[in-house]
């Protein structure tokens, strides 16, 4: 039975329950232009942003007291109200669970697929792509190879480490959804909205965007990092194809989805915890499924 084909689809599928895809990374500022100024700037932005030591809106940290953590409760509460918080937290729980299992199952179907991990699949898959796209040789392909695994390595940890923050500290991510819910109803502007959920959705894009038709060509910083081992025509195709990729990205829609292209949907509480159980349920369903694919691997013989 060949199966390798099913697992990295269904690979593919289980990150996109979090949001977050095998491939590149993410869209983000407007574009590669060869080494420009604004390239540069948007790639230091981005290499700050992707270790994030704590999560949020209104200065929240991974290091907060406990009763820091509980007078951001209590500021939440008096704000939102009490059942509103508490929903607000479930769900922040739930997403942050969501994404340590996608992270899991990335690497679960990847072990399937014939790799060590997610990452080494990833830098594989990335590689490939560049080196046929923009006609690398084998040097190129070599240097690119460990240019790319260490920006894929960066993008796994920033999940898994976006993630843990939630966790040490939900409060952040709770104002976001909480925000949301009241943009939703009406009960604050947009403005209103954007200056409280700011922080924390810039660094909700350093963990989306993966994947898709070009997708590893929608890094700016990658695509920098990259051009000291390309040639001026790879150059300027390189910044054509993530100028392309970018102008797909931006006219995709989250669909409600959390965090897919780097988005939060604003919406009211009820529905986003529907959303998000929703996608818990895919991600079991498909955890299942690779366990049955891995039993299958270990009695099925080898062709001949």
């Amino acid at each position: 039975m060949k199966t390798n084909g099913i697992i990295i689809g269904v690979a593919a599928v289980a990150i996109l329950c979090g949001g977050i895809y095998l491939g590149s990374t993410l869209n983000s500022g407007d574009g590669a232009d060869g080494g420009s100024s604004n390239e540069a700037n948007d790639a230091a932005a981005q290499r700050a942003a992707s270790r994030p030591s704590g999560l949020g809106s209104g200065g929240a940290t991974s290091t907060k007291s406990s009763n820091s953590r509980e007078s951001a409760w209590a500021k939440l509460t008096e704000k939102y109200g009490d059942s509103r918080t508490k929903l607000s937290k479930k769900i922040t729980e739930d997403i942050s669970k969501m994404m340590d299992d996608a992270m899991d199952l990335t690497d679960m179907g990847a072990r399937l697929a014939g790799s060590e991990s997610a990452a080494e699949m990833a830098t594989g898959q990335t590689t490939n792509a560049l080196a046929r796209r923009l006609g690398l040789t084998d040097e190129q392909k070599e240097k690119a190879s460990e240019i790319v695994g260490k920006r894929v390595s960066e993008r796994f940890d920033a999940v898994r480490e976006l993630s843990s923050a939630m966790n040490e500290d939900p409060s952040a991510m709770m104002e976001t959804i909480l925000a949301g819910d009241a943009y939703s109803r009406g009960e604050i502007t947009e403005d209103q909205y954007n200056e409280i959920t700011g922080e924390t959705t810039s660094l909700l894009k350093n963990v989306a965007g993966f994947g898709g038709r070009g997708a590893e060509f929608s890094d700016p910083l990658l695509a920098s990092e990259l051009q000291p081992i390309l040639t001026a025509e790879q150059q300027q195709k390189l910044s054509e194809l993530t100028e392309q990729s970018q102008a797909r990205a931006n006219g995709r829609g989250s669909g409600g989805m959390p965090f897919q292209d780097g988005t939060l949907p604003a919406m009211d509480l009820e529905k986003l915890d529907t959303s998000v159980q929703s996608a818990q349920k895919l991600t079991g369903g498909l955890r299942a499924m690779m366990e049955g694919f891995s039993e299958l691997q270990n009695v099925t013989p080898p062709a001949e």
